[in-house]
Formats: C-alpha cells, sequence, structure tokens
C-alpha cells in the first residue's frame, strides 16, 4: 500500500513538469515586453528618497505622468525636488557653503582686522634637573602643608574689604621702587600716577589703607619693578630660576629682586631681623588669601604644574616689560 500511495502521488508531478517549458514561455513574454519600461521608473534608492510624509509619518503618494517622449531612458525630474542636506557631499561640491574655495582660503589667509602677536621667545631652562625641581617640590611642599592652610585660615577669619585695606597699605609703603622703576624707562606717566595715588591715599584713604585714588578718581596702580627695567634696557632674563619660598624668577629678575629690596622703605625702617621676617610673613599670607582658589586650578589642570608656571612666568613678564 505504500508502493501505491507513493506512485499515485508522482504521477502529478509528472503532469506539472510537462508544463513546465509553457510557464517558461509564458513567463518570457510577460518580462521582456515590461523591461522596455523598466527605464521610465526609479530606482528604489531613488524612490525612497522621493517619499514625501505628511505631520502624522503616513507616506504622501503623488501620481506622475510618464514623459511623452518614448525614446528618453532617463526620469524626468519631480516637479518639487526634495531639499538636499545642506551638510551632504553633493551640497559641499555644489555650494562649497565651507569656504574651501581658492578664494575664500587666500581671504582668510589675510585678515586685515587680525592684530599682530609678538612671539615670546622660550625661557631656558639649564638648572631644572639639579636645582629648579627640587626647590619646587620644595616650596610646594611648603605651600600645601604651611602656606596654603595658614592663608585660607587668614581668609576665612578676615572680611575680603580688610584684607584688601591691608593690601593698599603695603602697596603705598613700597612706592619708591615703583617711581624710580618709571622714571628709568622715561615712563613720565607712570611716575606720576604713582606719586599722585601716595598724595591721595595718605591724606583721603585711611592712614593709606583705602585706595581713593582708584575708586574715586581712577588712578589706576602702577605695576614697575626694577627687573623691568633691566628689560627695557635690553638685558635677556636669562635662565629660569626657582628662588625659596619666593617661587619663579630668572637671572634678571633676581638682580632686580635685590635692588627692589633695597628701595624697600620697610627694609630701613624695620628694627631687627625678627620684626622684618613677621611683616614678610604677613604680607605673604595676605598676598596668598587671594590666590588661593587660582593655585588651585592651575595645578589640577596642568599636566606639569612645573612646566605651566614656568611658562606663564615667562609670557607674563615679558609682557610687562612690553607695557
Amino acid at each position: 500500500m505504500i508502493f501505491k500511495t507513493t506512485a499515485s502521488s508522482r504521477k502529478p508531478f509528472c503532469e506539472q513538469a510537462k508544463r513546465l517549458p509553457l510557464y517558461c514561455l509564458v513567463l518570457g513574454l510577460l518580462v521582456l515586453p515590461s523591461s522596455s519600461f523598466a527605464s521610465y521608473f526609479s530606482s528604489p534608492a531613488e524612490v525612497l528618497s522621493a517619499l514625501q510624509f505628511n505631520a502624522q509619518g503616513d507616506v504622501v503618494f503623488k501620481s506622475q505622468n510618464l514623459p511623452q517622449d518614448s525614446n528618453r531612458v532617463q526620469a524626468e525630474p519631480p516637479a518639487n525636488p526634495p531639499e538636499v542636506d545642506p551638510y551632504s557631499d553633493e551640497a559641499l561640491e555644489e555650494d562649497d557653503p565651507f569656504g574651501d574655495d581658492a578664494d575664500t582660503a587666500s581671504d582668510l589667509e589675510e585678515d586685515p582686522f587680525a592684530d599682530e602677536e609678538k612671539e615670546i621667545a622660550h625661557m631656558s631652562d639649564p638648572l631644572e634637573r639639579w636645582y629648579n625641581r627640587p626647590v619646587y617640590v620644595f616650596n610646594d611642599h611648603f605651600y600645601e602643608y604651611f602656606l596654603r592652610p595658614v592663608a585660607q585660615t587668614y581668609k576665612d577669619l578676615l572680611a575680603e574689604n580688610f584684607r584688601i585695606m591691608i593690601r593698599n597699605l603695603y602697596q603705598t609703603v613700597t612706592f619708591p621702587g615703583r617711581f624710580v622703576s618709571s622714571l628709568l624707562q622715561f615712563k613720565l606717566d607712570k611716575a606720576g600716577r604713582v606719586i599722585g595715588r601716595v598724595l591721595i591715599n595718605c591724606t583721603l584713604g585711611f592712614v593709606c589703607m583705602v585706595d581713593v585714588a582708584n575708586e574715586e578718581f581712577g588712578i589706576k596702580p602702577v605695576d614697575e619693578d626694577f627687573g623691568q627695567v633691566l628689560g627695557f634696557y635690553g638685558i635677556p632674563p636669562g635662565p629660569y630660576l626657582v628662588l625659596p619660598l619666593l617661587g619663579p624668577s630668572s637671572v634678571r629678575d633676581g638682580v632686580g629682586r635685590a635692588v627692589d629690596a633695597l628701595m624697600n622703605p620697610l627694609f630701613w625702617l624695620v628694627p631687627d631681623f625678627a620684626t622684618g621676617a613677621g611683616v614678610t610673613s604677613e604680607q605673604m599670607v595676605n598676598e596668598t588669601s587671594f590666590f588661593i582658589e587660582d593655585i588651585k586650578a592651575l595645578k589640577e589642570g596642568a599636566i606639569d604644574p612645573y612646566i605651566s608656571l614656568r611658562d606663564f612666568y615667562n609670557q607674563r613678564r615679558e609682557i610687562l616689560v612690553d607695557e
């Protein structure tokens, strides 16, 4: 029975196989003529890109008439072509919206409004390995474990206005160094500002502690020292130098600091070493209280704080010499 059933099931398959050539002939007659219309229809990619959608996200179909010229093999562009992506390769080649053509590039090379900036030379550091870095590490430990905690406590206890008054007092007392340095550089306007600030603040500024000259008369402070005098006369800064407790400097500015110390009235008025050390320490703590957050940001944002501090000092000093 199994053999009969199998034999009977093969009979319809044989009949279908006999009709296979007929099916192929009919399929060929249908496919070959219709292939002549293929040039009138877009490719699947073109069709997908030409689809339009409404606010609900449904596809909006629009009927398109076939071209009258049957000899054409390229489809007519739609009446409303889709908007071209301004960031596509096609838009870049046609319109060049980013200005990569020759004319725009030449315009960018020469900017008539660009300010000419002086290139600051790199400061040499031959003493880095055996002196500067060890002293920098010592200063950093001194700052982290002693000066910063003391300055932070000092900042928390004293109001900012009172600390500014102490700074103004030191600025007024140490005016001779700025005055002489301004005269040696023939900067008479700055020398006049130094004297004017001293006279106004000492008479109207509550014992030189309030900066009345700046707040009421607009006379800005002057930042001049003997190191800038040496730079004004063309003396190069020389190698980078880290001074114990005093921080970054150079050979030229180290000499300038010594001269500034001699022109400081406190150097001659302080009776003994202990009193002088106390006055200097108070001034250092008071100044540090204004820059705790800045020093923290510099150390956290720099890969190598030593190099960042050296470059910052070099740029700052060169700017002051040129002013």
